[in-house]
């Protein structure tokens, strides 16, 4: 019996002999696996096609090869639709461009390969504005390797899509909650794994280039337009006068650039409301504001330059709103005491 059990292993193992390639082509060698999990991702010419195809059809040939270059050594699949390939107008360029942008779970993937990623909780969210929307949105992302989350705050009004009529976008509208706590996890993971995740926004994050000046109507899932390649909002032309375009961008630039930097040197509430005056509000619009909306409804700003302007302004309003709460307005009394004080020096 057991003369008959040799002479069936032997058949065996002549037989693996015999037919290497399909002993591989049925086993990977192991250090295959492990360069294509540590290594950069690596693609086969069809699936190269495929992207392309699929995911930045037009782009020349220079330009995919930067951005398959950027999936493979952020270890991000487009097919999976970790990472987005988008094009934009460029003014300072002259011409179109192309640019990755992460999705949310790409993000994960990132942190999940860290070795470091150790959960989160839930989402938390503030108490609802008027319209039923919650003012802001919590997750703490937790890493094995420290005592303490990171933690990612955001508000509703600064991420929040909207239509030309100030009322949120229909996927913002019919989904709050959740776009909302995907800016904040995206938010807690780059504070988590700056190495990792630093400087990676996702799609949703990126919809907030258009608020609260901009507020430009989408027929189309919003999450849709920013990362196709397709359709009027990747498709940018250059403005009708360039030279008065630039000229208006410039103007409004220097008028954000001057409040910006007064923004650290504001030191009293008079400061304050100056600043806030100058700046506007999503409640209270400023001549800035409106000067940047004119601008934008006469064609001389495009849709990026739109965008850039809207980044700096709400750069400038995150900060100001801090030092609204760090230099809150002076009791009635104090002012009737230090009027009081002024007659009598007088």
């Amino acid at each position: 019996m057991a003369q008959n059990n040799d002479t069936l292993l032997e058949r065996q193992l002549a037989a693996s002999v015999r037919e290497p390639a399909r002993a591989l082509a049925v086993v990977p060698q192991r250090s295959e696996l492990a360069a294509n999990d540590a290594g950069p991702l690596r693609f086969s010419p069809e699936q190269e096609r495929m992207i392309r195809d699929t995911c930045a059809n037009g782009a020349s040939s220079e330009e995919f090869a930067v951005l398959l270059e950027i999936a493979r050594v952020r270890r991000l699949n487009p097919l999976l639709r970790q990472i987005h390939f988008v094009k934009r107008w460029d003014n300072q360029k002259n011409r179109y461009v192309w640019s990755a942008q992460i999705s949310i779970d790409g993000m994960r993937a990132v942190a999940q390969r860290t070795g470091r990623y150790n959960g989160q909780d839930e989402p938390e969210y503030g108490p609802c504005n008027g319209k039923g929307f919650p003012e802001w949105a919590k997750v703490r992302v937790y890493r094995k390797d420290w005592d303490r989350p990171a933690v990612g705050l955001v508000f509703w009004n600064e991420y929040v899509q909207t239509k030309q009529d100030g009322n949120p976008t229909k996927f913002w509208n019919d989904m709050p909650m959740n776009q909302l706590a995907k800016c904040a996890e995206a938010h807690a993971f780059r504070k988590a794994f700056p190495e990792d995740c630093g400087g990676l926004y996702t799609d949703v994050e990126m919809e907030q280039a258009t608020h609260p000046i901009a507020l430009e109507e989408r027929q189309e899932d919003p999450r849709r337009k920013a990362i196709t390649v397709h359709g009027d909002d990747s498709e940018e032309p250059p403005p009708a006068d360039p030279v008065a375009s630039m000229e208006e961008f410039q103007a409004l630039t220097d008028t954000l650039t001057m409040i910006e930097n007064s923004l650290p040197g504001c030191r009293d509430y008079q400061g304050v409301l100056i600043l806030r005056d100058l700046l506007g509000s999503v409640a209270k619009p400023s001549p800035l504001t409106r000067d940047i909306q004119a601008a934008r409804d006469g064609g001389l700003l495009t849709p990026s330059m739109h965008g850039e302007l809207s980044k700096t302004w709400l750069r400038c309003n995150r900060q100001l709103v801090k030092l609204e709460k760090e230099l809150p307005a002076p009791e009635v009394a104090e002012l009737f005491h230090e009027l009081g004080d002024e007659e009598e020096e007088e």
